[in-house]
Order: C-alpha cells, then structure tokens, then sequence
C-alpha cells in the first residue's frame, strides 16, 4: 500500500472511531484572535464568541507591526504575527499589547500568510505565489521542514496544525480545506468547504472540538464540526474596528496554551530582531492581494 493511501486509510479508521464516541462540545464562550489585512499597521483582534448563541464581542485591539496583516497564533501571553511581504514573525505582549521583539526567520521564501503552532515550533505556508508549500519553523526562526500542499495552487491563508495533522485551503480566499499529515501526504481532501455561500474564506483556528474560520469579506466566522466536517453555524463579527482597510480577518488563533493536543506547551524565548521602525511599505503589501476563485466542486461524502 502507498503511503498516502495508507496515510488516508488510518486517517479514515481513526475519524471512524472519533465518529463512534460521544462528542463533548468545546466550552460555549471563548477568546479567538483574528489578524486583519490592511493599509497599515497591522491590527489584530481580539474577541469573545458564543458559540451557541451564535454571538461575537470585540475586546481589544492591538498595533502589532506597519504591514499588512496575514498570521496570528496565541500561546499564553505572547502574540504573534506576520504580514504579506516579508518573512518576520512579530511578538506583542496578550495582555498589555506592548511589543517584544520579532524572529527573523531563515530559510523561508520571504512572505509568510497564516500561522499555527504545533507545541514545539510554528508552521506556516507560502504567500509568494510559489506553489503550495508549508514550512515548520522552530522558534528561532529556522525552517527545519518543508512540505507540499499538494492541493493548495499557491497564496494559501487558511493553515492549522490540529491533533497531529494540517488542514489547509487551497489557495487565496479558497473555501475548500484539505487535510495532510505532517510530511504533506492527503488524509482527506475536502474535508469541508463553504460551496454556494458567495463568500471567500481565510484563516482557520481549531478550538478542540470545532474548526472557526473566516469569511474575510463579510465579517463574520464560520463553524465547521471538526469530526464531521459538517457547517453548525455563522457568527457575526458587528463591532467596528480600527483596521485601516476595514475587516478583514486573514487568519484566526485560540490560545495554544489551553489545548490538550499541543502539549499546553510555550514557547522558549528565541532570539529576537530590535524593534526598528519600517518606512514604506510595497505596493504588494499594502493591499490585500485578492484572486477570484473558480467555480468549486460539489462535496464529497463526509467520513461520518
């Protein structure tokens, strides 16, 4: 047997027992961060949702960097981010918003869109165009692996590590997610999608339970069973924001700290660049680069 149909074999047996047990739903309320795209400085927010009530309230605002927002990811007090034109993950202090530095990172083609965190080192995928690429960071900003996306045509912003897996879209605002394992093989291609909505979606955070993702334009999340893959419902994101171009959630973060499948684990301090100022910002990276996808398929059967 192949490695990628054994790969998506074990996949499927181990969703057939997940199918088989009880499901506990993650906690009602929870904190979910979400970078915006924008003209500049990048503005990254943070709010409580209801996922029953189907509710969102901003709580706070932050001005991580000058560019134009892509990634976040959230471990204890520390956030972090990058933008759509250099490859820089940037660190602000959760509770207080003041900066702590950045992690140059080596080895990676320059401009990084969404961010996960796998408990021991951050993944990450391409935004230069070059092909579906994910890329394992450490934090000290060595890309220490890379895998293929194989269904992802390039500029894919909606990337999470869960449970030992990826999911991924496919491509710029792409609402099909696809599921890999960690050297790039297909477990499950369209795991879920967002098909006939009229709507183009981004980044993705995994809550133990569910999938959250953004539908980028008309400000609001979607949530997705993360066993089944099957829509529960929309929340809308009503509060105004300070965002420059609007909002315009490129990738989401829960706290990676609060989750049993990364270890709970925070980051050791890695070496950091010195907070300078930036002047201009390029052309590329002060407007969301936005590609109108072509029609997507229907759905595939779900696992359960």
């Amino acid at each position: 047997m192949k490695n990628s149909t054994l790969s998506q074999f074990r996949f499927a047996v181990a969703t057939a027992l997940l199918c088989a047990l009880p499901q506990v739903r993650a906690a009602t309320l929870q904190i979910v961060y979400g970078n915006n795209a924008s003209f500049g400085p990048d503005i990254t927010e943070k709010f409580t949702i209801d996922k029953a009530g189907g509710t969102a309230s901003l709580l706070q605002s932050y001005n991580t960097n000058s560019g134009n927002g892509r990634g976040v990811v959230v471990v204890g007090d520390t956030l972090y981010t990058t933008n759509a034109n250099e490859g820089i993950i940037w660190k602000n202090s959760v509770s207080t918003g003041l900066p702590l530095g950045s992690i140059a990172v080596n080895g990676h083609p320059g401009a990084i869109s969404t961010l996960a965190w796998d408990g021991n080192a951050f993944w990450a995928a391409d935004y230069s165009g070059a092909g579906g690429t994910a890329y394992q960071i450490n934090t000290s900003g060595d890309v220490i692996k890379t895998i293929p996306l194989a269904n992802s045509g390039g500029f894919s912003d909606g990337l999470e590590w869960f449970n030992g897996k990826l999911i991924a879209n496919r491509g710029d605002a792409d609402g099909i997610y696809d599921v890999y394992d960690l050297d790039g093989n297909l477990l499950q291609p369209d795991f879920f999608h967002t098909v006939g909505t009229g709507a183009q979606y981004t980044g993705v955070a995994y809550d133990g339970t569910d999938f959250i993702v953004s539908d980028i334009f008309n400000s609001q999340l979607k949530v997705f069973d993360g066993v089944t893959g099957n829509f529960i419902k929309d929340i809308p994101l009503t509060d105004p924001t300070i965002s420059s171009a609007g909002r315009l959630i490129e990738d989401l973060s829960i706290d990676y700290a609060q989750r049993d499948d990364t270890g709970n684990n925070v980051p050791e301090t890695g070496p950091t660049l010195a907070l300078l100022g930036i002047g201009a910002i390029s052309l590329f990276g002060m407007a969301r680069v936005v590609k109108r996808g072509e029609q997507l398929p229907t759905p595939q059967a779900r696992v359960c």
